[in-house]
Formats: structure tokens, sequence, C-alpha cells
């Protein structure tokens, strides 16, 4: 994997984790003490950010930087990707019982294919 495949692979991870947290690029630069239109760079895969930019990253994202950068060596579908982090998002808002009701009818879905 190239230079410029790896950081769009990375920013899109970095993308997916953060709207499955709820958080706005806004909102993660906050956290992170970083500017908005650096994390917009990073998750665009335009920049080559240092390893403590993406270790702060992690860590606002509740994630080990280890985990981040362990990056799958196929391609990613990267509107797969966000689609599933926004249904994350989107499960995350729901109360504990509708949970565990969609997870169990998820894991039932999964285990007949």
């Amino acid at each position: 994997m190239g230079q410029k495949d790896f950081l769009i692979v990375l920013g899109s991870t970095i993308r997916a984790r953060r709207k499955a947290r709820g958080l706005s690029q806004e909102k993660l630069a906050e956290l992170a003490d970083l500017h908005p239109t650096y994390i917009s760079e990073i998750e665009r895969g335009s920049v080559n950010a240092s390893v403590y930019s993406i270790f702060v990253i992690a860590n606002v994202l509740e994630m080990e930087l280890a985990d981040l950068i362990n990056l799958p060596a196929a391609p990613i579908n990267r509107q797969f990707e966000n689609e599933l982090a926004e249904i994350l998002g989107k499960i995350r808002g729901l109360d504990e019982s509708k949970q565990k009701l969609l997870l169990n009818g998820l894991k039932g879905m999964l285990s007949g294919l």
C-alpha cells in the first residue's frame, strides 16, 4: 500500500469512528486541540498528520493508536464503512432494551448467511 492509499484508508477509518461516536469534525478538533480544517484534511487523506496528532485523535475516539493504524491490507469500501458508522451512531441513540433486541436480530440474520 502506497502513502496516498494509506492516508486515505487512515482518514476513512478516523471518519467512520468519529461518526460512530456521534462527533462532528468540529467537536473532534476541539477535544483533540486541533483545527477543524486539519481534521478534515486528515479524514480526506490529503495531509500526512504527525504521529502525535493521530495519537491524540485515537485517544479522543477512545481507541488505541495501534488499533487505529492496524489497517486492513485489502482496500475498504468507504461508502459502506461510512454507512455502517452512521447506523452504529443511530443504534447508540437507542435505549438499551432496543439495542439488545436489534443486536440479537442482527446476530440471527448473520448466522443464517
